[in-house]
């Protein structure tokens, strides 16, 4: 069984599905590398970097933090939540 159809399967029984999801998760601890996600598509724009530097800023504790400020970001997140 697939998780969608699993997910239907409980929307009809009138069970809500919540889902928690960690979008800062990416591999990526830091500017430094390993580049395995969207360090290496554009890092200025998938990540908050620190005012006047391409240093990663740490919000989030692991490592980087998503630039959910940005609206191509901002897509990919909504995008993934919705599908």
């Amino acid at each position: 069984m697939s998780f969608a159809t699993l997910v239907k399967a409980l929307h009809r029984a009138d069970i809500e599905v919540i889902l928690d999801v960690v979008f800062n998760h990416t591999t990526e601890g830091d500017q430094r590398g390993p580049t395995l996600c969207f360090l290496g598509l554009e890092n200025s724009v998938y990540y908050i970097l620190d005012p006047g530097s391409s240093r990663h800023a740490n919000y989030s504790g692991t490592g980087n933090t998503l630039n959910a400020n940005h609206p191509i970001v901002r897509r990919m997140i909504v995008d993934s939540l919705r599908y």
